[in-house]
């Protein structure tokens, strides 16, 4: 059987090793060398992207995808993800020859047919594997061995300035020698789709996998960190038999609440499989290498493989100066890496009120003077003289936290030296607005400390897990590492 890609053959199907098709008669050895035996794709549910058959190249099954699409800007997505992929070598992540892109035209047509030839991973999914299984979860010993595999190959993607922003079951596959492979590197597709819809004035929709897509990836900023989220979803589902979206959400942090159903598992893994899918990007690990630190310490015994050592994993000495605190509902409260962001909030703290604390002297010291001067010759003006040089400190400490908060560093002089940053829920840049709200309520609380008011804000910092003060919650922001 041959299969013709003509996009307007009324009968693409042929019997026999045909060169033509007998129907349209484009040729159906493309490339010289790939016969296409079947369609892959679901014609009833036609993609914004093109479409995906099975070739033969000699006994090889291979896998091609056909663009649809002849914009400049869809072609250079799909050209750049064929240089990606061809890029990566990974045996988790499909082959592309040097030569696995090409163009082809059907037989009188002056539209070309962007095509990408890639290899056939052999295997059945993740989501096909547990519906075998009867949706028994997998062992502990099994999620760890998996969830290492699958870094390792997050870890090649990731340093391409790649990521794959659709994790899920059905796109793992596990192959016959038992090792884990990504497969759909749709991101290309789903870019140019969206940025098509943006010319064409449409609504723009996401690369949604319900249970698996992280909020900022729903609303359209998504990061690399959005891959982790939908790693730790693809493990609750392996590791209870139960799709994410089974489980309900704490509705104060919105963490899936999901652990009493994984019977037999270490706190130190569900620890992990929380803080890959914290709900706020900025509080999930920053980096593939700490995933991969995080998972030697939970079994010694599996080590990195050669792959992720030859592309720079760094030593243990550099993961613990990237790590964000871990740390789950069964954490010892006083871990040395659950305080790490506290800590290095209070040096930025120091650092900052050392700053704020010359500039404040200065102005003491003129009020000093004009106290003198006024209480010997104006005793009137002294209340209105006193009052302007302390709006001006006040104004002038509110300016230097919002606008350095606000500014493209997003941090004030002591959380640059401190490596965070403050960002709104979304792991965005704040506005200077909301940089001005930050510091107004900071203001309110440090002001009020001797009262008591000042301490509930410090202690709220100190025991909350993804540190965030009273003031960050009631402006919206949070403090983060430094990516």
């Amino acid at each position: 059987m041959s299969y013709c890609i003509n996009p307007n053959c009324p009968k693409p199907e042929n019997s026999g090793n045909l060169i033509f098709c007998k129907t349209c008669g484009s040729e159906m050895l493309l490339h010289g060398c790939y016969r296409v035996t079947r369609l892959l794709s679901d014609p009833n549910k036609p993609s914004g992207f093109g479409t995906i058959y099975e070739v033969e190249e000699g006994n090889t099954k291979k896998i091609l995808k056909i663009l649809h699409n002849t914009h400049p800007k869809a072609v250079e997505l799909f050209q750049q993800e064929a240089n990606v992929l061809s890029s990566l070598q990974h045996p988790g992540i499909p082959k592309v020859e040097n030569d696995g892109y090409f163009i082809y035209f059907p037989r009188n047509s002056q539209t070309p047919l962007h095509s990408l030839v890639m290899e056939k991973i052999e295997g059945m999914n993740l989501e096909e594997y547990l519906i075998e299984k009867q949706l028994q979860p997998i062992y502990e010993r099994t999620a760890i061995k998996w969830l290492r595999q699958l870094t390792e190959i997050l870890h090649c993607i990731h340093q391409q300035q790649y990521f794959h922003r659709d994790i899920k079951p059905p796109n793992i596959m596990l192959k016959p020698d038992g090792k884990l492979a990504l497969i759909d590197f749709g991101t290309a597709r789903e870019v140019t789709h969206t940025f098509m819809q943006k010319l064409q004035g449409q609504q723009v929709t996401g690369i949604i996998s319900a249970g698996y897509t992280p909020p900022e990836q729903m609303n359209g900023k998504a990061v690399p960190q959005s891959d982790f989220f939908a790693l730790g979803r693809t493990f609750v589902y392996l590791l209870t038999g139960n799709h994410p979206s089974h489980f309900s959400e704490d509705s104060r942090t919105g963490e899936l609440l999901w652990r009493d159903s994984a019977k037999g598992i270490s706190p130190k893994l569900a620890d992990l499989i929380d803080y890959l899918m914290a709900p706020f990007p900025g509080n999930r690990p920053q980096e593939t290498q700490e995933i991969l630190q995080k998972i030697a310490e939970l079994n010694p015994k599996l080590h990195t493989s050669q792959h992720v050592v030859n592309n720079s994993l760094p030593n243990v000495g550099q993961v613990n100066q990237v790590v964000t605190p871990i740390v789950g509902k069964k954490s010892g409260l006083f871990n040395s890496e659950h305080h790490i962001l506290f800590r290095k909030r209070i040096l930025a703290y120091i650092i900052d009120l050392a700053i704020v604390g010359i500039w404040i002297g200065f102005w003491a010291y003129r009020m000093e003077i004009s106290y003198q001067f006024y209480y010997q010759h104006d005793h009137e003006n002294l209340p209105t003289a006193m009052l302007g040089y302390g709006s001006i400190i006040t104004v002038g400490v509110c300016l230097y936290f919002a606008l350095f908060e606000s500014s493209a560093q997003q941090a004030t002089p002591g959380k640059k030296k401190a490596k965070i940053i403050v960002t709104n829920l979304q792991g965005n840049r704040i506005s200077f607005w909301r940089a001005i709200w930050r510091i107004l309520v900071k203001v309110f609380f440090t002001g009020f400390s001797i009262l008591g008011i000042g301490l509930v804000d410090f202690f709220i910092t100190l025991f909350r897990k993804d540190k965030r003060s009273l003031h960050d919650l009631l402006a919206r922001t949070s403090v983060v590492n430094k990516k």
